[in-house]
């Protein structure tokens, strides 16, 4: 854990990573004898359940984030109270890994991975394997664990808009931020209708706007939230306290597109207004590139 941490991307990186720090380690561990070879580590690893291997590192780095921080003077100033800056921000989506799309035997299926992934820090805390993406939601139950989801922000695509996941992380206490398509129709047309009312009162209405230009590529994302329909969808949506609208204008020297979702979060303006609400919409891609 700690060769990979430090960068190393094989096995035998962290071989390696390990002898040039023998003394060090053993110091630190208390490790009375010489460390493993590459095909100990390599056996071992084998060997194991891959989810139990990855909820256990997940388990040590959340216990030793939670552990005051011995030189705590050197640490950065934390940002503006108010906006939820000490909630973590966690993303969760499916995927299937490329190299087993290749697989042809149907008992050596292509591999799908439910993750959560923890976008500031770059930590994968849970994973779990799927037989397709259609079986993510039922997976998504097993992340409901107060270690996984208390004080987190736990952002998703629009297949896992449940009413069933969204009870969970909030009775978890944490927080749900997913977005509404065509799959709860209902409700998505109720946003439509709602954002598209010129005749609404918006003075309690937030918004935020960012403009990314570069290599020939313009986009400008806008957001914007209201806490106004909080009273309609609360009696089918767990502490519902914002919906929101975001729109996503890409132009290049091709062509023009334009994407415009909506979104449900339980966290409350005093946590996330207009600005964090469209950071935490842009980082949820992170995840992509695990």
């Amino acid at each position: 854990m700690l060769g990979k941490l430090a960068g190393e991307q094989t096995i035998q990186g962290v071989v390696e990573w390990v002898e040039e720090r023998q003394g060090w380690l053993k110091a630190q561990l208390d490790w009375p004898k010489r460390f493993p070879v590459h095909s100990t580590y390599r056996e071992a690893l084998a060997r194991c359940d891959a989810q139990r291997l990855v909820q256990a590192i997940a388990q040590v780095l959340v216990k030793a984030r939670a552990t005051p921080a011995e030189h705590a003077e050197a640490s950065p100033a934390p940002a503006q109270p108010g906006e939820g800056d000490h909630l973590l921000h966690t993303a969760m989506d499916g995927k299937t890994l490329r190299g087993t799309l290749g697989h042809e035997s149907e008992q050596q299926p292509s591999v799908h991975l439910l993750s959560l992934y923890e976008c500031e820090r770059g930590i994968v805390l849970a994973q779990q394997a799927v037989g397709s993406k259609e079986n993510e939601i039922s997976a998504a139950g097993a992340f409901l664990h107060p270690l996984l989801v208390k004080d987190r922000i736990v952002s998703t695509d629009a297949m896992h808009t449940q009413k069933k996941w969204f009870a969970g992380v909030h009775g978890s206490g944490g927080y749900y931020f997913s977005v509404v398509k065509a799959n709860h129709p209902t409700a998505y047309q109720d946003l439509v209708d709602f954002f598209a009312d010129a005749e609404l009162d918006q003075g309690e209405w937030d918004s935020h706007r960012t403009v990314q230009k570069g290599h020939g590529r313009l986009e400008i994302r806008e957001l914007w939230r209201s806490t106004q329909m909080n009273e309609w969808f609360e009696q089918e949506w767990a502490g519902i306290a914002q919906v929101v609208k975001i729109r996503r204008h890409v132009t290049t020297k091709e062509k023009e597109r334009e994407e415009i979702v909506y979104g449900f979060t339980n966290l409350p303006r005093t946590k996330a207004r207009a600005k964090r609400l469209l950071e935490l919409n842009q980082k949820h891609w992170a995840i992509e590139i695990v």
